[in-house]
């Protein structure tokens, strides 16, 4: 076995303690012995990560065991480990593809659990070899414990631990088990398939879920009246590398702080553009917020979140979550924390909780935004934007027709409301009551698959990031609402 492989293995270490379960392989390692092999065992059951670290550091002290080690990986379906130890390596646009479609199945985690059927997935995934029988009794234990939910996330981690090209993978499983869902996540579905699936079909009155808290009844009637005007203030591309994927963005102190998410990094750019530097994250990043010129807090879809000084590039605080924390907003000194996308939780800057309370409708949170009094939420799938105040309590509501489904949400300093919609490629303004609305920007001022919006109060500029050709543009926005 040459030096290079075990180079390789060393270099895999990061992600062998993120997805390796050592008991998976351990039984068809021959030459360990039968006392390391239930030291193992014990303890994988305490801690995975340990039992992963010491199976990895025996094989790296015995070289013999090597390649019984990589033909265990291989027989147990570990092929995200395989291909790289044998120097087999994906093409660049196969590379693209999967980040770009990972980055869209983690965007929608919260969506997509609320609809897809896990154990009709985990079939179609096992036959094809993508899971373990292992894993597909998991998968069906979560489901029958814990609910779907908890077998979703269960089958999302199966797919990740065994293959490196996932998000592909799952992407073919749900375009054969539930074309519906596959096609909501595609923004260049035709009509044709929009309507052979009932898609099209869908109004604002249909809802996963019928027995929302509040009724179709109680949303704003809407007025065209309102009148606002944005003119371009300055485009430019903003990724470094073709297959860079943000997720989330902020201005701050005359800066554009990005969340890379492929790229476990945030990446800094100078107010018009040139890029200016980059700070190393330990996981990939979600969402964003700012809390003064120096100071952000940035969630990655795990049960923490980090407030970071991106001056100094130190990690101030870590604070633990009661769950995963997939968005989170700030105001006044308090973090909005977004828990499982569907509990709100509102704490200080040392993570003490100061209240708690649940998000308006039982499909998942999407995005919120705050001000000084309210919070705005965005519901892609029921096409829909709620307002609160600050303790949860519902203010206004409204729906739209499904060619609006709302996702990224931003405050200005007047209070106005907008969102973007990355299916349509538009922008939506909505008036501070509710009670007017405008589309503000199209696809013929270059909007393609926008996925970010952020309004800079310092600024008064608005930031729109187009995922479909990497690149942002800064608007100015003047507005005046017209009386009748």
């Amino acid at each position: 076995m040459s030096e290079s492989q075990i180079d390789r293995v060393c270099l895999l270490k990061s992600e062998f303690l993120k997805f390796l379960k050592p008991t998976d392989v351990i039984f068809n390692i021959q030459g360990l012995e039968e006392d390391f092999i239930d030291e193992i065992c014990e303890l994988e059951k305490i801690n995975r990560k340990e039992a992963s670290n010491k199976l990895l550091k025996k094989i790296s002290e015995r070289s013999e065991l090597l390649p019984k080690f990589i033909l265990a990986l291989s027989d147990k379906g570990y092929q995200r480990f395989v291909d790289p130890i044998s120097n087999i390596y994906p093409d660049r646009g196969r590379m693209f593809c999967q980040e770009y479609f990972e980055f869209i199945i983690n965007y929608l985690t919260g969506e997509l659990v609320d609809v897809l059927e896990p154990l009709q997935l985990c079939a179609y995934l096992y036959k094809n070899r993508c899971i373990e029988q292992s894993d597909k009794e998991a998968i069906e234990a979560m489901q029958s414990s814990k609910g779907r939910t908890a077998a979703c996330r269960e089958m999302f981690l199966a797919v990740k631990r065994r293959k490196d090209n996932w998000a592909l993978l799952l992407l073919e499983a749900i375009k054969e088990t539930q074309e519906y869902v596959k096609l909501k996540m595609d923004p260049s579905a035709s009509q044709e398939e929009l309507e052979r699936t009932g898609i099209l079909l869908a109004s604002t009155k249909q809802r996963y879920y019928s027995d929302s808290t509040f009724s179709e009844k109680e949303s704003v009637p809407f007025k065209s009246s309102f009148q606002l005007d944005v003119k371009l203030r300055q485009k430019f591309q903003l990724q470094s590398t073709p297959d860079l994927v943000f997720s989330d963005c902020i201005i701050t102190n005359d800066q554009l702080v990005l969340t890379g998410y492929s790229s476990e990094r945030l990446h800094i750019y100078n107010m018009y553009g040139s890029y200016n530097r980059e700070l190393k994250l330990f996981n990939r990043p979600q969402c964003i917020a700012v809390i003064n010129d120096d100071d952000v807090v940035v969630s990655y879809d795990q049960k923490f979140v980090e407030i970071i000084n991106i001056s100094t590039e130190q990690v101030k605080n870590k604070i633990v979550t009661r769950g995963y924390s997939c968005n989170i907003s700030y105001q006044n000194g308090l973090m909005y924390v977004v828990i499982d996308y569907h509990t709100i939780d509102v704490m200080n800057l040392t993570g003490e909780i100061i209240r708690s309370f649940h998000c308006p409708l039982k499909s998942s949170l999407q995005c919120l935004s705050p001000d000084t009094y309210s919070l705005f939420l965005t519901y892609p799938f029921d096409y829909a934007l709620y307002c609160c105040d600050l303790n949860g309590s519902n203010r206004w509501n409204c729906t739209f027709d499904s060619k609006i489904k709302p996702r990224h949400v931003t405050t200005d300093k007047n209070g106005n409301v907008y969102i973007v919609c990355y299916e349509s490629n538009n922008v939506i303004v909505v008036s501070p009551d509710g009670t007017h609305y405008k589309e503000l920007i199209t696809d013929k001022e270059g909007l393609q698959i926008p996925t970010i919006i952020y309004y800079d109060k310092s600024n008064d500029c608005l930031l729109v990031y187009n995922c479909g050709t990497c690149d942002a543009f800064l608007f100015d926005v003047t507005c005046s609402t017209k009386g009748e």
